[in-house]
């Protein structure tokens, strides 16, 4: 599974591709209809279904083995704790967007259901796509880095359509975040036994600003913080040795 870097076949890139495409168009499309986190498990059920699909065609093993392939088996501890304090200050934008902007940031009346669809969506749905399919057959005969490489840029560009639709620069602010969040999502996923549930908390976390409500003479403030915010409190991650995280003295 992993090792030195090796050239794929390009049958191996077609499948992987192909693969990679139509989970991207299951997400996004059904995304398309509601992207407020109040449908997320009916996304996060059809990205499922979709994607052990997709993965039986190519390894013809047990339902549980399938999900185990995905991200979706028992996690690590370790890392999911690393996982929550890094969401802990992510989830900071919103005090420090009241203190910087003079105003009150109130969560939505249904916080608590949309708490759920965002996890669903975003958290485990596009993690599933994009740790759990992506990143894990990427790694495979590639280094840590040389796989989060070729990541990087498949997510950036599921990310355009947001530039259509809410104006570049919101669009390519969420494609630098999308890029740049590829590399602790990776390590947490690695670290976590190659599962979706560490990176799906922070990733979680980046998306809760679907939960609250942002007065109009904040959104300036707090569509900056949120960016900064974004792009480097997940990089702290890296802050903890993998070998503390797994328990080992593994190598990237």
């Amino acid at each position: 599974m992993q090792g030195a870097p090796g050239p794929w076949s390009a049958r191996s890139w077609l499948g992987f591709l192909a693969g990679f495409a139509v989970l991207c168009g299951v997400l996004l499309g059904t995304s398309a209809v509601d992207a407020t986190g109040r449908w997320g498990l009916a996304i996060l059920a059809a990205v499922l279904v979709t994607a052990m699909i997709v993965e039986r065609i190519r390894c013809r093993c047990s339902i549980a083995g399938t999900l185990r392939r995905l991200g979706l088996g028992r996690p690590g501890g370790r890392a999911l704790l690393l996982a929550l304090a890094v969401s802990g200050l992510v989830l900071l934008v919103f005090p420090a967007t009241a203190i910087v902007s003079g105003t009150t940031v109130t969560l939505r009346p249904d916080w608590p259901w949309l708490l759920l669809g965002v996890f669903a969506f975003h958290g485990l749905a596009e993690e599933l796509v994009w740790r759990g399919f992506a990143f894990r057959r990427l790694r495979e005969g590639r280094s840590f880095w040389a796989a989060t490489c070729w990541t990087m840029p498949l997510i950036a560009v599921t990310h355009v359509p947001i530039v259509v639709t809410l104006g570049p620069a919101v669009g390519l602010g969420a494609m630098a975040v999308a890029a740049v969040t590829s590399m602790p999502l990776a390590y947490l996923y690695e670290t976590g036994r190659r599962t979706i549930w560490a990176p799906a908390l922070v990733h979680t976390a980046i998306d809760s600003f679907k939960l609250v409500l942002i007065p109009a003479a904040a959104l300036p403030t707090f569509s900056l913080l949120i960016i900064i915010v974004s792009l480097t409190v997940p990089l702290l991650a890296f802050a903890v040795p993998r070998n503390v995280l797994t328990g080992s003295k593994s190598r990237p």
